[in-house]
């Protein structure tokens, strides 16, 4: 057995032990589909650093060059599935082309009216700590000439080396940048402070900030300092910042207050697969009586899975169900299967969640982030379930829990203590908790889809003058 069947064996072991069988089909249904799509792209070329082959030729005539700093794989995260849909929609209107990190080098994929096609591109990927790389220089610039871009949107920053990024802006490439966390303020996206595995709140402190980082890199006393320099000044000039939520735009205008307020723009992301499909939440059933409560989303320490094991815990006297949906880490999982009355389902595909809520019978979910979420898509999924959801008072889902409705909202401060108060509140008189004023959902509720999503983007891409090209007319 080669070290790669060992690995892959291995792997799938962990998985079977810790989520399930049904979570371990899921995640070999979104591998083999992944495959399946890398296959569609015909191969036409490979780009090596090593050697010089001369003037390359444009495969395809795209002017913006997507970005993103994983493989676009389903089963990494939210914000792969949320470019997987914008993309297939914007497919219908532009030619696109995305440059990735893929077997120790890049891959560029290309859609046009050619076809699907491929490039390999042989350079060093860098590491999250650096702050300049000049192969990934190299591969961006290359990629870029292969279509004929002159704009590059980073859909994602986390793990890109920053002074790099500045470098290809002073090459003539304009720059779009998403951001879907706190990845420019900080190499931990999520702000959960190491050791104590706390939210941070923001902190500028640099020798906290160092103790921090340094749990796991090796970073000098200034680090952080000098790469949030970089981050405002990389931001500073890039033609237009997106964000998924309004909270998000509001938090970073704070953190960088430099920051030109008519580039900062907002994009929902896409909740539905499918475009042009009309909302309607599932009505929740009559009867009011919770007895089965569902953690919802991955299962790691910033999500609230820590949280969750003391919940369970506190009140093992109740008689309530609960079940976990969401893959994560494998030692927390294997804890809470071990606990009373606990189902693990683990894994599971996009899409998937609301049937499964509904089926299922889930009264309440539980959205216990100690960080503050950028959207949660997760929520959406609750609202088209029809599930009610309690959530920690911060962030953009306590923005669009007061605007959507469906579920209650809890100090952070409150911490486990507060969630059990409004548990026992539920589980002992639904009909009549006032604490837990959990809101009914917004019938007209409309929530974004594929479509919508890549028709803000396209906007803006027009209003980049790139409208000739970006489905403009």
């Amino acid at each position: 057995m080669t070290d790669r069947a060992k690995s892959g064996f291995s792997l799938a072991l962990q998985v079977l032990r810790s989520e399930g069988l049904a979570a371990f089909r899921d995640r070999l249904n979104d591998r083999l589909a992944a495959g399946r799509r890398g296959r569609s792209f015909r191969s036409v070329a490979v780009d090596d650093r090593s050697t010089d082959p001369g003037p390359l030729p444009a495969l395809a005539e795209v002017p913006m060059l997507n970005v993103l700093s994983t493989p676009p794989r389903p089963d990494f995260g939210g914000v792969q599935v949320q470019l997987l849909r914008r993309l297939a929609a914007e497919g219908r209107q532009r030619s696109w082309a995305l440059l990735y990190p893929a077997d120790g080098g890049y891959r560029l994929e290309i859609s046009s009216p050619e076809g699907l096609l491929a490039v390999v591109l042989r350079a060093r990927v860098p590491v999250p700590n650096q702050l300049r790389e000049v192969e990934f220089e190299w591969a961006v610039r290359t990629a870029a000439a292969r279509v004929g871009a002159r704009t590059v949107h980073f859909e994602q920053l986390v793990g890109w080396p920053l002074a790099s990024i500045a470098d290809l802006r002073q090459e003539g490439l304009r720059l779009v940048v998403s951001i879907h966390d706190f990845g420019l303020f900080c190499l931990r996206p999520h702000l959960v402070e190491r050791p104590v595995m706390r939210f941070c709140d923001y902190s500028r402190d640099a020798a906290r900030c160092a103790r921090c980082l340094r749990c796991d890199w090796s970073v000098e006393d200034d680090f952080q300092e000098r790469r949030r320099a970089q981050a405002a000044a990389l931001l500073g000039a890039a033609e237009a910042v997106i964000y998924p939520s309004d909270f998000l735009r509001r938090t970073y205008r704070d953190l960088i207050p430099d920051l030109d307020p008519t580039r900062q723009r907002v994009v929902e992301p896409p909740t539905l697969g499918e475009a042009s499909k009309e909302f309607r939440p599932r009505r929740p059933r009559q009867d009011s009586t919770v007895t089965h409560i569902a953690y919802v989303g991955s299962v790691k320490a910033h999500k609230g899975a820590l949280l969750f094991e003391k919940l369970v815990h506190d009140l093992e006297s109740s008689k309530v169900r609960w079940t976990v949906y969401g893959g994560g880490d494998e030692e927390i999982l294997r804890r809470l299967r071990r606990l009373p009355r606990v189902r693990v389902r683990g894994y599971y595909r996009a899409d998937r969640l609301p049937e499964m809520l509904a089926r299922e019978r889930v009264d309440l979910a539980l959205l216990l982030s100690i960080w503050p979420e950028a959207y949660a898509l997760t929520f959406d999924e609750c609202l088209r379930a029809g599930v009610p959801a309690l959530a920690f008072d911060h962030g953009a889902i306590a923005d669009r829990l007061r605007r959507c409705g469906g579920g209650a909202l809890i100090p952070l401060d409150a911490g486990a203590a507060g969630v059990v108060r409004v548990l026992n509140q539920v589980l002992s008189d639904p009909a009549q908790a006032s604490e837990a004023a959990i809101t009914p959902i917004n019938e007209e509720l409309a929530l974004p889809d594929g479509r919508s999503a890549a028709e803000a983007m396209l906007e803006i891409y027009r209003q980049l003058d790139l409208g000739h090209h970006c489905g403009g007319d």
